[in-house]
């Protein structure tokens, strides 16, 4: 009984001694941070406003070179932020509503300037385009697609089967366990119904974002809102293409084109490639999107991949523009019909930036900015 009652202490109590210095301690660390706190501010607040300026104008300038402005660019930006009398300039790199203001007013100062040069004038366009291209392409990086429960409603996307064979379709609707897709027709105009299990492969272009691709199986068809619809399994994981590097708009105006002929004279040395417009064959087709970069052109009579060649059209009335360009691909949409997917080769300064206008939507803000 006597050894039942024995206690036992393992960890012996602290005395007064050892909690005052523990206190002490505690006390003088909280107060080395509040007094480096202190002097930090007051070290700040006796700089000068040309110090201070030059601190965040530094701090400014490598933020902006490590989104791969340079340093032409980043002069006209800091102008802008100035005469804009922006209080927060590191807003402009997340804030596009804020970047557009600044920029809108830079291109009505540009168009304002009756003293400089026409070409100077293009110049300076093109660069302030290039800083909202390079901000916004900044933006988007880590922004994508990770599963086919993403996809939205009216997706356009192109099936290609196990043959090769290309359809362009659309996603009508995102359930829970699949995804219901318009279901295509062969070359004579006859619903196609692949056999239960059978693999596609499907790929999509997301607007300001890149092109993703993934397989599926077929699991039926139904019909989904009307439309008769192929099912396919969800896929978990999708593969990220190419980044578009230039935003894309849609337009659907009408266009010409023209094949273009690159032909060799003299021999040897003396040898000359020249690149001749065949005026006589002129195309009618159908301008569906665009891009400072490239553009896509629906027609009954589709070049072939490679081709080269030259389209004219208008992205207002009277405004003409014509850019010389390479078909990069095909999309079949018809027995002959098809959409050319076209990369600029090239265009001059004032027809690029009036597509950027086009693109980014800038119209003439309601309070301009000095001209520079």
């Amino acid at each position: 009984m006597i050894l039942l009652q024995t206690r036992y202490q393992f960890l012996a109590s602290p005395d007064s001694r050892t909690i005052m210095i523990f206190l002490a301690s505690a006390a003088g660390f909280i107060g080395i941070i509040i007094l480096g706190g202190i002097i930090s501010r007051r070290r700040n607040r006796h700089l000068d406003p040309v110090q201070r300026r030059k601190y965040g104008r530094y701090v400014f300038q490598r933020m902006a070179r490590n989104i791969g402005l340079q340093r032409h660019h980043i002069e006209i930006l800091e102008y802008l932020i100035r005469v804009c009398g922006v209080r927060q300039p590191f807003l402009i790199f997340s804030n596009s509503g804020l970047l557009d203001d600044i920029l809108k007013k830079g291109i009505y100062a540009l168009h304002q300037n009756t003293k400089l040069k026409e070409e100077e004038r293009e110049r300076r366009l093109t660069y302030i385009f290039q800083i909202k291209q390079i901000i916004e392409r900044n933006a988007r990086r880590g922004i994508g697609v990770r599963s086919t429960i993403m996809m939205r409603p009216g997706q356009s996307i192109t099936i290609t089967t196990e043959t090769g064979r290309q359809y362009s379709t659309r996603v009508v609707s995102n359930l829970k366990d699949m995804v219901a897709i318009a279901a295509v027709n062969d070359d004579a105009g006859s619903q196609i119904r692949w056999p239960r299990g059978t693999r596609l492969k499907i790929n999509f272009w997301r607007e300001s974002d890149s092109g993703y691709a993934f397989e599926s199986k077929v699991l039926g068809y139904d019909k989904v809102r009307g439309t008769l619809c192929v099912l396919l399994h969800h896929a978990k994981t999708l593969k990220k293409e190419q980044q578009r590097k230039y935003r894309r708009s849609p337009i659907h105006r009408p266009c010409f084109f023209f094949p273009v002929l690159v032909v060799e004279s003299g021999t040897g040395r003396r040898a000359e490639k020249k690149a001749v417009v065949q005026t006589t064959r002129r195309f009618l087709g159908n301008l569906v999107d665009i891009s400072a970069g490239g553009c896509s052109v629906n027609s009954l009579y589709p070049l072939k991949t490679g081709s080269l060649c030259k389209i004219e059209f208008e992205l207002a009335r009277r405004q003409r523009i014509t850019v010389f360009g390479k078909v990069k691909r095909i999309r079949k949409t018809g027995l002959r019909s098809g959409i050319m997917h076209i990369m600029f080769t090239k265009l001059s300064s004032r027809f690029l930036n009036q597509i950027y206008l086009y693109v980014y939507d800038y119209t003439p803000p309601r309070y301009p900015v000095p001209a520079r």
